[in-house]
């Protein structure tokens, strides 16, 4: 599922009810929470995540979760939408969907568009590279291990 279908559904299923929710430390209700307020809660939220995260793929893997390659291969995956682990066959196939939907070509009328899209486009393509380069077998300079 998709980013943006993500989006629509939580829209959909969850945001009336945030008005009746407290947030922060604060305990101030959505509407009322400055920018400042709000931008702190995501934070938090944020670090309170990747530490949940990082504890859990350190129990599963039995190694160390923090190495920068590990956290890098972790990105790709995010970035293409799969989760950690999957095949060479998905990497390709996810990454070609997102390139069609994203592609900056799709959006040549709209300056900012464009824009996002090219920078999107080559996040995914470098997602891609390492992440094929990973599971071939590759090193860095692109020759077999």
């Amino acid at each position: 599922m998709g980013l943006l279908d993500r989006l629509s559904d939580a829209t959909r299923t969850g945001l009336t009810n945030l008005r009746n929710l407290t947030f922060g430390r604060s305990n101030k209700p959505l509407p009322e929470l400055t920018d400042r307020e709000l931008e702190e809660e995501l934070l938090r939220r944020r670090r309170d995540r990747a530490t949940r995260r990082s504890k859990g793929a350190g129990r599963a893997s039995g190694g160390d979760a923090s190495s920068p390659m590990k956290k890098q291969l972790a990105q790709c995956y995010a970035n293409l939408e799969l989760e950690p682990g999957a095949s060479l066959g998905d990497v390709k196939t996810a990454y070609r969907d997102l390139m069609r939907r994203f592609h900056p070509d799709r959006h040549l009328g709209d300056p900012e568009r464009h824009k996002a899209a090219t920078e999107l486009a080559q996040s995914l393509t470098h997602a891609y590279q390492v992440l094929t380069d990973h599971l071939e077998g590759k090193n860095e300079q692109g020759k077999p291990k």
